[in-house]
């Protein structure tokens, strides 16, 4: 975030992670198909590249969770975009049984050459062995929990919960592999680690949290200025001084009229993460992909050609 900041001192590639990775591959001949949890509001940001090289040979689907917080006008767009990469793509809400049931055919559609196959050799087709994959707190093992019926995987509101390969059954069609959140080994970009931080997929002690919120409220400011007025008043003054006047506004005071900084990055962060504010989107897409020329950025975000 900071610029300067030597990344190197940035811890977020913990031991299980690593393991997991390897894995992955040790796992990758005995599964069917791919179900990748990235987050609509930073889309870019919340898929690690590991994965983009998981889309060729076997049936691929990107899953955009928290759509219901981001911007539908950005989420229609990211759905052209990986469109225009051939990259199947649902925008979905984890809390609507209508989206769960969507991501149910999708996955089942996937079944039926295996069904045929089988019934060609006269034999009963065994489940759709369903690889889950996704950067942390993006809303994995909600999705594995709404298919399986019950809670077997591990839901908290912080990073890295799940620490292991797990095979969990979804009726007798879908065996799914829930893996933990792995992201990348190295930290994305500055902007790409505000995301991450801002959506809470980097751990709050990673990175400084009132960088991160002062960061976000400036953004709120560029972007999406009524919404961010309405909950917190007019901009006053530079960066600086708005996010002072915001914290006395919302009550974050330590006394005699200082802003309480801390408090109130805490309070910000909460509130867009729990669409308070509005339904924000901190990553909108690049222009639809030229057949003829494409940018290195996006060749690597959508990679068709490498397999584990």
């Amino acid at each position: 975030m900071t610029k300067g900041r030597d990344r190197k001192q940035i811890h977020w590639y913990p031991g299980h992670m690593a393991s997991a990775t390897r894995e992955l591959k040790k796992v990758w001949k005995h599964i069917d198909a791919v179900l990748e949890v990235a987050d609509a509001r930073i889309p870019f940001a919340s898929r690690n590249p590991l994965h983009y090289f998981l889309t060729p040979d076997k049936p691929y689907l990107l899953l955009l969770t928290h759509a219901d917080l981001a911007d539908p006008e950005a989420t229609n767009r990211w759905l052209k975009f990986f469109f225009d990469w051939e990259v199947p793509t649902i925008a979905c809400d984890l809390h609507a049984d209508a989206d769960i049931r969507l991501i149910r055919r999708r996955l089942l559609n996937f079944h039926r050459p295996l069904l045929e196959k089988a019934k060609r050799q006269g034999r009963i087709a065994r489940a759709l062995r369903v690889l889950v994959v996704g950067i942390p707190n993006t809303g994995k093992s909600t999705v594995i929990n709404k298919l399986v019926g019950r809670k077997s995987a591990v839901v908290e509101s912080r990073p890295g919960v799940t620490r292991s390969l797990n095979w969990l059954r979804s009726g007798s069609e879908l065996h799914l592999l829930d893996t933990p959140g792995i992201l990348p080994p190295k930290l994305a970009d500055e902007d790409e680690a505000f995301g991450l931080a801002a959506t809470g997929a980097i751990r709050d002690t990673i990175l400084p949290l009132e960088e991160v919120a002062r960061k976000l409220l400036v953004r709120l400011r560029r972007d999406y200025n009524d919404e961010t007025a309405a909950r917190y008043g007019e901009v006053d003054g530079d960066a600086a001084s708005d996010f002072d006047s915001c914290a006395v506004r919302m009550g974050c005071i330590l006394g005699e009229g200082v802003p309480d900084t801390a408090r109130f990055s805490s309070m910000l962060l909460d509130d867009f993460r729990a669409g308070r504010i509005g339904r924000i989107s901190l990553e909108w897409p690049p222009p639809s992909p030229d057949p003829l020329e494409s940018s290195d950025d996006t060749e690597g975000m959508c990679n068709q050609t490498v397999t584990p």
